[in-house]
């Protein structure tokens, strides 16, 4: 795109977030993920009028005199957004493709943590580290997410995320609220939850945004066609028209998303699906009015 077209682009983008978010986001986002209060800090030795409950025993044990808890009061969040650039998210038959959805949650998230006060950060990815956007505060990191997002174009069209996840696991030193936003069609789904576990297990929350379309699970009967893998760059020809194709693409289809929702389960792994057809909004709003409720 020509400078002019992207500031154009960027600027609608901002403007549709905007509005979400002041509207319908903000005061749902703060209360889902504000709350966390304090985080510790360090131990000290106990000091008279110290309150008992905060007395470290393992630690008091260690050295025969007792040692209390210190915490401090987490000021801000750090929000980070894991976004797939491979090439199977280019693909949608709705209003849009998974990719365009895709930056539509990333810059939702960008601009709610923007009216919160929050850092965030953007980590593109396919088979490795596109590009990491270290995070920051403002209107101007929104603005900056934006444009990374659709200027980017990937050196890889492959898809493996664990890379990214671990790159992730290495420089993050504190907590963080993590959505990772991919269709998840991954060769390697068992690293990726792996790594998303070991997220989760260093106190950062995980939430994966699975980007969907209907033809991921529905091949319409149009006799012959010829379709493209975009990551292998593999063609083939199909008969569309066989009832047992169709059935047997479904169900592979239906296995691979079943199977995804019981890994991230079991990591913890929180998951908000949308669909390529449909604005971004309504799923978010549910996820964060079900969230809301848990807590």
């Amino acid at each position: 795109m020509e400078p002019k077209e992207v500031l154009k682009r960027v600027k609608q983008i901002e403007i549709k977030t905007r509005r979400i978010v002041d509207s319908f986001l903000a005061s749902r986002y703060r209360s889902v993920f504000r709350g966390r209060g304090i985080e510790f800090a360090d131990v000290r030795e106990y000091q008279y009028g110290d309150d008992v409950r905060y007395i470290d025993w393992k630690v008091t044990a260690r050295f025969a005199k007792p040692y209390v808890k210190r915490f401090v009061e987490e000021r801000d969040l750090l929000v980070v957004a894991l976004v797939d650039v491979s090439a199977s998210c280019d693909f949608g038959t709705g209003a849009a493709t998974m990719r365009e959805r895709g930056i539509e949650v990333a810059a939702t998230l960008a601009y709610s943590a923007f009216r919160q006060g929050d850092r965030f950060a953007l980590l593109l990815a396919h088979d490795g580290v596109e590009r990491f956007l270290p995070p920051a505060k403002g209107r101007a990191q929104v603005y900056r997410v934006i444009r990374e997002l659709l200027l980017t174009r990937p050196a890889s069209s492959r898809t493996r995320l664990g890379p990214a996840l671990e790159f992730l696991n290495r420089v993050l030193k504190e907590r963080a609220i993590v959505f990772v936003i991919s269709d998840f069609f991954d060769s390697a789904l068992e690293e990726l939850v792996r790594e998303m576990r070991r997220l989760s297990s260093r106190g950062c929350e995980v939430v994966a945004v699975k980007l969907s379309d209907e033809r991921n699970y529905i091949l319409p009967d149009a006799g012959l066609v010829e379709v493209l893998d975009p990551e292998s760059g593999e063609r083939l020809v199909v008969n569309t028209s066989r009832e047992e194709l169709r059935k047997a693409y479904f169900t592979e289809a239906l296995e691979h998303r079943l199977r995804l929702e019981g890994m991230l389960r079991s990591a913890g792994v929180e998951l908000i699906e949308i669909d390529s057809s449909q604005e971004v909004l309504k799923p978010m709003l549910r996820f964060f009015a079900l969230r809301g409720r848990r807590r």
